[in-house]
């Protein structure tokens, strides 16, 4: 036994000095792996450090102050904005509320309103999910799905010239009908070149046709479709961009190439799946709706019966037992509700399997049209409005706007979504398609992310 442990003592000595070269060796090189591996952790630490300090954070103050003062000022009822990033955090939030005119009103995010033409947007997404599953495409005739709508008439003056040719002040009427030159194709539809028309022409003897046609008051969609069936369009189709009764004519197309109504359509597809509860065409229980306020006077005041005349003296109503849906105007919807809908389009798809439209189909609504430049912004013919990367503080942003002054804008860039709502229609400080005050909060805004940008 004793001559076995000398053996294996003797052994084992011989093998750590033959191997003590080969261990030191394995030693340093674990030490090593291991101070890589801690010196790559703390490089991953302190980017992921620098990331949660490098979230972006607005200075309230002087935006704050812009919507003050135009409510201060008179000009609107209120102002409420919310913007929120992409995963739907709160960047900004504040409500301006005149309270001599809104005593007991408060503003928020879940606060719903009217909001008119943003309705558009919302029907045409329906339209590209419809178009992405083969129901209809945009190249056929829309009386493929609307026969009543195969031999509509166009309004032309003595001169044979359609009256959307025509700049206010042009002899207009008495009018004369003319057959329709081009086919109406859902694309018409799509970027309002059909030739369907609110009454605000500004040629009394075709507004008064859409005025009669009562739109807001049609029990159903088959009676709108026939009254309208009985009126002339205002061009050829295809003739020329005339904002108008378009994109509820679209809706009416959905429904009849779906069997569903266009309010099944939005739960459907949008708000039941994407769990959004900020859209509606009805008025949940228990909402009462701020009441519309305008400055068309030069003052603030509320609005009378019959002064939002987009259809003559009638406007949408939002009973849960109504028939008739109004794709480009007759939703209601929160400012949280409406971004939630954008985050849908714009920064929903990273989730896997949860895809709402394709790329290629919000790439196709949001692109300028070709051939187009100018230093303020284009219509893409989907309902958004997309300002030029020329323009002088909001550059490359996708805007909606409703007929009561709710908006709401998407920056890519920065991946923000923000919201400007209010209930008034013409205020005193209206510019072009936009505001006064739209356009300072905005280059405030933008100097603010201007500044960002500097600093990371």
């Amino acid at each position: 036994m004793n001559s076995i442990m000398i053996f294996a003592g003797s052994y084992t000595s011989r093998f750590l000095r033959m191997n003590k070269e080969y261990l030191k060796s394995k030693i340093i090189y674990f030490f090593i792996l291991l101070a890589a591996f801690l010196f790559i952790g703390t490089i991953n630490f302190s980017c992921e450090k620098v990331q949660k300090e490098n979230i972006l954070e607005l200075d309230s103050i002087p935006l704050n102050k812009i919507l003050d003062q135009y409510v201060g000022d008179g000009i609107y009822p209120f102002i409420y904005s919310l913007i929120k990033d992409s995963n739907g955090k709160i960047i900004y939030e504040y409500s301006a509320i005149n309270k001599k005119l809104l005593p007991d009103i408060s503003i928020q995010e879940d606060t719903w309103m009217r909001i008119w033409s943003m309705s558009k947007l919302v029907t045409i997404s329906i339209a590209m999910d419809l178009i992405e599953d083969g129901y209809i495409s945009m190249e056929e005739p829309v009386a493929k799905y609307i026969p009543e709508f195969k031999d509509l008439k166009v309004a032309v003056n003595t001169d044979g010239v359609s009256l959307g040719k025509l700049k206010a002040g042009e002899s207009a009427c008495p009018i004369f009908l003319s057959k329709n030159d081009s086919i109406l194709k859902i694309k018409n539809l799509f970027n309002h070149s059909a030739g369907f028309y609110y009454a605000l022409t500004g040629f009394e003897c075709l507004d008064s046709l859409i005025k009669k046609v009562d739109v807001p008051n049609q029990k159903n969609s088959d009676s709108l479709i026939y009254r309208l069936s009985k009126i002339p369009l205002i061009q050829h189709s295809g003739e020329m961009y005339r904002y108008g009764l378009n994109t509820t004519v679209l809706g009416l197309v959905l429904e009849r190439a779906t069997g569903s109504s266009l309010n099944d359509l939005v739960i459907k597809k949008i708000t039941r799946p994407y769990k959004i509860k900020g859209l509606k065409y009805s008025i949940p229980q228990g909402v009462s709706l701020i009441p519309c306020h305008t400055g068309r006077d030069g003052y603030l005041r509320q609005a009378l019966a019959g002064e939002l005349d987009i259809f003559g003296k009638s406007v949408p109503e939002y009973s849960a037992d109504k028939n008739l849906f109004l794709g480009g105007e007759g939703m209601l919807g929160t400012a949280n509700g409406y971004i939630d809908f954008m985050r849908l389009l714009f920064f929903h798809s990273s989730k896997p399997n949860n895809e709402f439209l394709t790329k290629e189909s919000i790439n196709q609504m949001t692109s300028k049209p070709p051939g187009e430049e100018n230093d303020d912004g284009y219509q893409t013919g989907y309902a958004f409005y997309l300002t030029s990367k020329t323009n002088p503080y909001e550059k490359n942003i996708l805007r909606v706007g409703g007929y009561e002054g709710t908006t709401c804008w998407v920056d890519r860039e920065h991946k923000l979504i923000g919201t400007l709502f209010t209930q008034a229609n013409e205020t005193s400080d209206k510019i072009g398609l936009g505001t006064k005050m739209h356009d300072d909060f905005k280059k405030k805004l933008r100097r603010q992310l201007a500044n960002y940008e500097q600093t990371f």
